[in-house]
């Protein structure tokens, strides 16, 4: 059997160890990084996920420097993608690696627009449309149409239009107004492009479907899997 290869990921004050072998992908937590390097795995064979190592765009979207995987921003608009979101990325493309299109990645109360091109990462741009949903009350996916496709054809009357829709209690049609802001933000990112959606379908699939542009939808499991087994081939792991 192939010797183990893991990936280190430092959140909430944890250590997450994807440990990787004989096809078996194996979670594990540990309170330091000294306790995760001492989990039978050697030191040359695990990846450490550091989003404090950043990497301007464009960037390949698995790239590793001694033995890491960072962040990458760009300066204009500002922009930053955790190492883990180019996992998910490199994961959602495993079967096509070659794609072109835009990548849509909710993350977090966060939803990025990444453009990817011949393996690489050529631009991206955030919402925080999930954030302000969340603020206004708007939880759950139910959208309304007419109030996004209000917004994006009168972007300018957003404020007014949320101001109405909170009074009312309308959660649907402050997350289509919001929905829609953010879409007529991003058109250069979805008009004419192939389209894939990572985590659930809702709400962009639906909004996008008005717009006429179809988007594949890639479970956030599926891509995490797929990417984190990209990641060790990145590496020259067996996977």
């Amino acid at each position: 059997m192939d010797a183990p290869w893991g990936a280190l990921i430092s959140e909430g004050g944890r250590i997450t160890l994807y440990r990787v072998q004989g096809g078996q992908i194996a979670v594990q937590d540990f309170a330091t990084r000294e306790e995760a390097e001492r989990s039978g795995i050697e030191a040359g064979r695990l990846i450490c996920l550091d989003a404090e190592l950043r990497t301007t765009l464009p960037a390949p979207i698995l790239s590793l420097a001694n033995g890491s995987l960072g962040a990458v921003e760009q300066a204009g608009p500002a922009a930053r993608l955790h190492p883990q979101v180019r996992v998910l990325i490199a994961g959602a493309l495993a079967e096509g690696p070659d794609w072109d299109g835009v990548v849509v990645v909710q993350d977090e109360g966060v939803t990025h627009w990444v453009h990817v091109s011949a393996r690489e990462i050529v631009s991206c741009q955030g919402a925080l449309t999930g954030r302000l949903a969340a603020a206004m009350g708007a939880v759950g996916d139910a959208v309304s149409d007419a109030a996004l496709s209000d917004t994006i054809s009168r972007p300018e009357r957003l404020a007014v239009h949320l101001n109405a829709a909170v009074l009312t209690g309308d959660a649907a049609t402050v997350l289509g107004h919001l929905i829609g802001a953010e879409l007529a933000a991003m058109r250069p990112y979805w008009l004419g492009q192939d389209v894939k959606i990572i985590g659930q379908s809702a709400p962009y699939a639906a909004a996008l479907a008005i717009q006429g542009v179809h988007a594949d939808v890639v479970t956030r499991a599926k891509a995490w899997t797929a990417g984190i087994r990209a990641l060790g081939n990145s590496a020259g792991f067996s996977a």
